[in-house]
């Protein structure tokens, strides 16, 4: 049973890894815009610092 359990550890963690690398992939996104309070698109790919993205939504 402790073989068992020890293969299913190493196949979740695989997984994992795959998942996380395949998330973190060298190529850079083209054309990765979004649009401004005003719709004017801002080009995110072309830029040097971070940037944090808010996303609000209609509540009544």
């Amino acid at each position: 049973m402790e073989g068992i359990s020890r293969k299913i550890l190493l196949l979740i963690m695989t997984v994992l890894g795959a998942v996380a690398l395949a998330a973190c992939g060298g190529e850079e996104e083209a054309g990765m815009t979004v649009q401004d309070e005003e719709w004017k698109e801002i080009n995110l790919a072309g830029n040097d610092h971070p940037t944090v993205l808010f996303h609000f939504t209609g509540v009544d």
